[in-house]
């Protein structure tokens, strides 16, 4: 029998013709795990072995879970610093920066735009800054080591006025 094919159809069945003949069978290992010996069954000796690990008879027993909390709901290492930012608005842009140990601050940014705030503390300071419906404000807290903790809460208010409560 005479098949008439095209010169590039003919090249493509050589070559796939080469590449089936060319590859091997895959060989592979079983999925099973042998649990019996292989020359036992041959033998026909086969035994029986205990359990190597003890099976739980209920496996709904009582279990012991432990709490872990949450990065912003444990308290920092004793000369750790910790410097947390909250922002909720646009185009604001926060700056902390602490030297020494035993450092907190917290800067808080709701509903604000256009705000520069920048904190530096010495050590062993703390500071607590809040900004509420603020626009364009640029605050600079500088601390130097030792020094009073800073409180402040700044915020604008729906008459226009500004509120600055330490």
């Amino acid at each position: 029998m005479y098949f008439a094919m095209r010169p590039v159809k003919r090249l493509q069945m050589v070559l796939l013709g080469m590449l089936l003949a060319a590859s091997s069978p895959a060989v592979a290992e079983t999925a099973f795990i042998a649990q019996v010996n292989s020359t036992a069954l041959k033998s026909g000796a086969v035994t029986s072995s205990p359990a190597s690990q003890p099976v739980p008879v209920t496996p709904y027993g009582p279990t012991s879970t432990a709490y872990v909390p949450t990065p912003e709901t444990t308290r920092p290492a004793r000369n750790g610093n910790v410097a947390q930012t909250l922002e909720i608005g646009s185009f604001n842009n926060v700056f902390q920066s602490q030297s020494g140990g035993n450092n907190f601050s917290n800067v808080s940014v709701l509903g604000g735009k256009d705000n520069n705030i920048g904190v530096w503390q010495g050590g062993k300071d703390l500071s607590n800054l809040n900004l509420i419906n603020t626009q364009g404000l640029s605050i600079a807290v500088i601390q130097p080591p030792g020094a009073a903790p800073i409180n402040m809460l700044i915020a604008r208010l729906p008459n226009g006025g500004l509120l600055i409560k330490r």
